[in-house]
């Protein structure tokens, strides 16, 4: 059987669009939250408090998979060298210049929305601000491209080629996906790929666009069943955003 790529009706997308905004209003109260001597735990506290109030679904919480333990919160939050899927742990304390990544998703009406926000705490050094600067970088560009008739891998190769012009690397083992009535769906998003390969984009998919960005090797270390760190130390920055393909391009849901 051949697995087709779920294309939104304009009824669901509307539901996208209402929990995209949720979504990113809940960020941007946690990045203005992020100061210096807080307790990363305060930020877990304050998201669930926020999904309550909106009556939102915060959908990392307890997410399994084949083989894993339930995740164990809503939110997934990483501190410079930390990588994907790691969590907020009580009585760790941000301090001035670390780079702080903070990732979740939320289900609003039945469907699922996914944004993660990177971003400096106090002043960041000249070599965590270039690499927050390319990795931003990379998720624009890569959006800008986003229209029907293009394929899958022209998204991979953009975000690939910014990258790796700065001298920095991308994860190979993680990935953007489709998303919607399912936190993943088809299809995959590569943070590489030849702009030929994968499938063809059509108007109404929706795509969680993830640059997953190394400073220095993209191979990772595994501290348990989620949580990663790079190998060697460098710093990694993961920025997202929900986009909907449109007629005539796309729109980003959770901007």
């Amino acid at each position: 059987m051949v697995y087709k790529i779920p294309v939104k009706t304009k009824e669901e997308i509307s539901s996208m669009r209402k929990g995209g905004a949720i979504l990113a209003s809940m960020l941007k109260e946690l990045e203005k939250m992020a100061k210096p001597g807080l307790d990363v735990w305060e930020l877990e506290k304050r998201f669930i408090a926020m999904c309550k109030a909106a009556k939102v679904t915060p959908a990392c919480k307890n997410y399994s998979m084949s083989g894993f333990p339930p995740f164990p919160t809503g939110l997934c939050v990483s501190l410079n060298d930390q990588a994907v899927h790691c969590f907020p742990e009580k009585g760790k304390l941000l301090k001035p210049g670390d780079l702080l990544t903070i990732d979740t998703v939320i289900m609003y009406e039945g469907f699922y929305l996914d944004s993660a926000v990177s971003f400096g705490i106090g002043k960041l050094t000249n070599e965590k601000q270039k690499l927050l600067d390319t990795s931003k970088k990379a998720l624009y560009e890569s959006i800008k491209v986003i229209r029907p008739g293009i394929r899958i891998g022209n998204i991979s190769h953009t975000m690939q080629n910014i990258v790796e012009k700065e001298g920095y690397s991308v994860l190979r083992q993680y990935a953007g996906h489709g998303i919607g009535k399912h936190m993943h769906e088809l299809p995959e998003i590569p943070c590489y790929g030849n702009p030929e390969y994968g499938p063809t984009v059509l108007e109404g998919m929706t795509l969680a666009i993830e640059p997953l960005v190394c400073e220095k090797s993209y191979v990772l270390d595994h501290n348990n069943f989620w949580e990663t760190k790079t190998v060697d130390g460098g710093n990694f920055v993961q920025v997202e955003h929900t986009v909907l393909v449109t007629k005539k391009g796309h729109e980003i849901l959770t901007k």
